[in-house]
């Protein structure tokens, strides 16, 4: 069964809310710039992120990834996982997990630090 390479990406519903409210509260000028963020944390921290519910259309892929840097990053750090999807997918599977864990920083302590999630990225993994 071949599986067919997305055209846009997207989030889960409650996740696109939260990407909003990011955005809101001043945490990203716009929205595509949290979801690209969201990718690289879920990346650095080597997270193999769950299946998507209730997927929302967000971007194309030639906007969020015109020259193919996060797609190059998903084949070259999560080869296995690709057999079962495609990259895209996988990515917008992080970028769920990113942007809910960024969500919750930011509830959690009311603020997102985002020096020391740039300066721990990596070490957990």
């Amino acid at each position: 069964m071949t599986i067919v390479e997305l055209i846009t990406v997207g989030l889960s519903e409650s996740a696109n809310e939260k990407l909003d409210a990011l955005k809101e509260l001043g945490y990203f000028a716009e929205k595509i710039d949290g979801y690209r963020f969201a990718v690289s944390l879920a990346l650095a921290q080597g997270v193999i992120p769950p299946e998507i519910s209730k997927r929302t259309t967000f971007v194309n892929v030639g906007s969020l990834d015109p020259d193919q840097l996060f797609r190059s990053a998903v084949e070259a750090l999560m080869p296995d996982h690709l057999s079962e999807t495609t990259a895209y997918r996988l990515i917008e599977r992080l970028a769920d997990w990113g942007v809910n864990d960024l969500y919750a920083q930011s509830q959690t302590s009311g603020a997102i630090d985002f020096a020391r999630l740039l300066e721990h990225t990596g070490s957990e993994g």
